[in-house]
Formats: structure tokens, sequence, C-alpha cells
């Protein structure tokens, strides 16, 4: 029973991990079917400007925030930080004594930078000046 048990918590620990590559890489494609539609042909039905500021306000932002700002530090740091504190012990007893703290600094000084990139990225995916100028002629249009 006891080998059971540390099976299912090993494939849930690598289930978390999927879970975070899978909302990350969710996130990368709205992001680039967004700069599809804006990098379309003029004539082409992707870069209407109402097209490209519905699949802006109503996808690509809202899974932005949803899967870099919930989905990742609640569920993957969480699963990290707190559920693998076995793991580091093993580490502790193979390695020399400190190492399990020091990787964990590492990994949640890696966090918190990849969180800091993720609000850049965020502020930049509202006020990208290609989304301005489409924004400026959905305005014009109406």
């Amino acid at each position: 029973a006891v080998g059971k048990d540390k099976l299912l918590l090993a494939l849930a620990d690598s289930l978390k991990d999927a879970v975070g590559i899978f909302t990350l890489e969710c996130s990368s494609i709205s992001l680039q079917l967004l700069q599809v539609c804006i990098n379309a042909p003029e004539s082409s039905p992707l870069r209407q400007p109402k097209f490209v500021k519905w699949l802006h306000r109503y996808l690509v932002v809202p899974s932005f925030l949803y899967y870099r700002f919930f989905v990742f530090p609640f569920i993957v740091w969480y699963s990290a930080a707190f559920e693998s504190q076995d793991w580091l012990e093993q580490i502790e007893k193979a390695f020399v004594p400190g190492s399990a703290f020091v990787l964990y600094a590492i990994f949640n000084l890696m966090i918190a930078f990849i969180f800091g990139l993720n609000l850049v990225f965020f502020r930049r995916l509202l006020f990208h000046p290609h989304l301005q100028d489409v924004f400026r002629q959905a305005r014009e249009e109406q």
C-alpha cells in the first residue's frame, strides 16, 4: 500500500508539472494568434480592427491572466514549494547539509522572477503600440 501511495504522489507531482507547461503553452498560443491577426495583410478578415479588438479583450487578456497569474503561481508554485518537502529532505541527505535550502531558495527566486516578467509582459500586452493603432482604427470605424 505504501508503494502505491508513493506512486500516486509522484504521478500527481508530474501531472502538476505538466499542467504548468500546458497552461503556459495555451497562453502562448493565444498570444501567437493575436500576433498573426495583427501582422495579417490589410485585406485579410483576421486584420479587421473589430475582430482584433474582440480577440484581445475576450480571449488573449483573460487567458493570459488566468494561466500566468492564477494557474502558474497557485498550482505550480504551491506544488513545488509546499508539497515537495520529502524530495527536499532526500536532496539534503544525498548532498551536503543546507543544499535543500539553497535549491528551495533558487527555485523560489526563479518563480518570483518569472512572475515579475509576466507583469512586464502583461503591461506590454495591454499597451502595445500595434494594438493601440488597431484600437484607434476600430474607434474610427464606429
